[in-house]
């Protein structure tokens, strides 16, 4: 394995064989731990994401319909 170099920020560059071997792409968030004096770095699995029917479930409405025109505000400073 190859050595890298810490930034004066404390950043490392990871080299590409292992960025592809955890499948790390730009973006994406790691687990690093600390056991003693070695770390081990482990990908994160991604937060789910809901789907445009998740959204539109949410944002049911059962009530009566409303006209557009009911729903405009004409002057905020009243």
């Amino acid at each position: 394995m190859d050595a890298v170099l810490i930034s004066t920020k404390g950043q490392i560059v990871l080299p590409v064989a292992v960025r592809r071997a955890l499948g790390l792409k730009p973006g994406m968030r790691v687990h690093v731990q600390v056991d003693g004096r070695k770390a081990t770095v482990t990908p994160v699995a991604p937060a789910p994401t809901s789907s445009l029917k998740d959204i539109q479930d949410l944002l049911h409405y059962d009530g009566p319909s409303v006209p557009i025109e009911a729903m405009r505000v004409t002057d905020y400073r009243d």
